[in-house]
């Protein structure tokens, strides 16, 4: 990615201007036909999504007025539209932008309806339209599921519990497809499922790499130890290498599709039955074919803070592993034929740690910050906002550590679990 000067690009004349009335009808004709109904549209309306705030798009609802056959009254549809953002930083931007933007939108198109059919759980919206640019999907909050209250930081064992059920629904429902389909979900769709986030090419992936390593180096337990100092500047990078060709499928492990995003912000809950239902999964950006365990490693580190992972993974485990067999066995499937039992389930676990613990502390320099730092950032200077995300942060992260006791010591316990893994782990 460029890392020249700040150079905003326009990518539409104007971010309302989204459809045209054609496929304004398009859309309420997939709806219907959904429902098995038959309508004309009378109006649409499209209004900003301020409620949903990322850093990989723009986000919209599509108000559809209609009048049904044989009904007087109108009916009017909220549904929910993710496009490309309108302002970026410049065009080599926009086009990544692109890119994981097109990825969600075949994944929704090829595959992620077939998966649906496998299971009486909903555990991700439908979507009705696309476009290379955007995508329109059925608003999950009209569907009687709820975000998170703002403000929550990190999750409870009961708020976790629903997010990995429905993993491991996902996961048993990709396996059920590939055998009656008699296709591999990782061939089938290759061109869709490429790495968009743990690439030695991806800034945000570097960027936030190198200001780890620097966090690393300045842990109170290593911070005067030679060894250990030399180990972090020469062996560590090298060593977490080893990162990159983990997240590719697996030539020992039973590979799955894999969600690979499942933390707070991307789950919804049912309103009424958070705890009975499944947690519904939005944003299938970073999608690919790997062990399950990588989805398993993804929502515990990402949700949790360190000590209360190592106080409930037992249980954790149990509520995956068991629900993954029941569903396996609901679809007609036995989960020790699928290489997934559960001595080579724990295999697994064991095998990519590392992942985890490293995506955990890269993805802390973005998602922890204090103060909504990263936010105010994007609204108040997009050249600095740029800047930390794609050229550098290390100096702002060192200094918020300086600055906010509490995102520094959740920092330190992020590298103390990476330290564990490796250089606690040779010495």
């Amino acid at each position: 990615m460029s890392t020249e000067v700040y150079k905003p690009v326009l990518t539409r004349e104007n971010r309302l201007e989204l459809f045209t009335l054609d496929e304004c009808k398009e859309i309420l004709l997939n709806l219907l036909n959904d429902k098995k109904q038959r309508g004309v549209l009378k109006r649409f309306e499209i209004v900003p999504a301020s409620e949903h705030v990322g850093f990989l798009g723009e986000y919209f609802h599509l108000n559809l007025t209609y009048q049904l056959e044989q009904q007087e009254n109108e009916t009017t549809t909220r549904l929910f539209v993710k496009s490309v953002i309108f302002q970026n930083a410049n065009m080599e931007f926009y086009m990544e932008k692109m890119g994981i933007i097109k990825k969600e939108i075949k994944l929704y198109e090829l595959l992620l309806s077939r998966l649906k059919q496998f299971s009486p759980h909903v555990w991700c919206a439908k979507c009705y339209f696309s476009r290379d640019d955007l995508f329109v999907m059925q608003n999950v909050e009209d569907m009687g599921y709820v975000a998170l209250p703002a403000g929550t930081r990190y999750l409870s064992e009961e708020q976790l519990s629903p997010i990995l059920k429905t993993l491991a629904t996902l996961h048993a429902c990709s396996i059920a497809y590939e055998k009656e389909q008699g296709k591999t979900i990782g061939v089938e769709l290759k061109e869709w499922l490429k790495e968009m986030s743990v690439d030695p090419d991806v800034e945000w992936y570097t960027t936030g790499l190198r200001a780890v390593l620097a966090v690393v180096a300045t842990h109170p337990d290593v911070r005067d130890n030679a060894q250990a100092q030399s180990y972090i500047a020469k062996d560590l990078p090298r060593y977490l290498d080893n990162v990159y060709y983990m997240v590719n499928p697996s030539p020992v492990h039973r590979n799955v599709f894999v969600h690979r995003d499942a933390w707070g912000a991307n789950v919804f809950y049912h309103k009424e039955q958070a705890q009975e239902k499944r947690s519904l999964l939005v944003d299938f950006q970073l999608c690919r074919y790997a062990p399950p365990a990588i989805d398993f490693h993804l929502v515990s580190y990402l949700n949790l803070e360190p000590s209360k992972r190592k106080e409930i993974i037992g249980n954790l485990i149990k509520t995956y592993y068991n629900t993954l067999t029941e569903d396996l066995r609901e679809m007609g499937n036995d989960a020790s034929k699928e290489q997934l039992s559960f001595k080579e389930f724990e295999q697994s676990l064991k095998d990519f740690a590392l992942f985890g613990a490293t995506y955990n502390c890269i993805a802390a320099t973005i998602l922890r910050l204090p103060d909504n730092y990263l936010k105010n950032l994007k609204d108040t200077k997009p050249a600095d906002f740029h800047r930390f995300c794609n050229v550098d942060r290390t100096e702002d992260v060192l200094r918020l550590m300086k600055d906010h006791p509490d995102f520094r010591d959740y920092m330190y316990e992020c590298v103390g679990d990476l330290l564990e893994l490796t250089y606690n782990k040779i010495n």
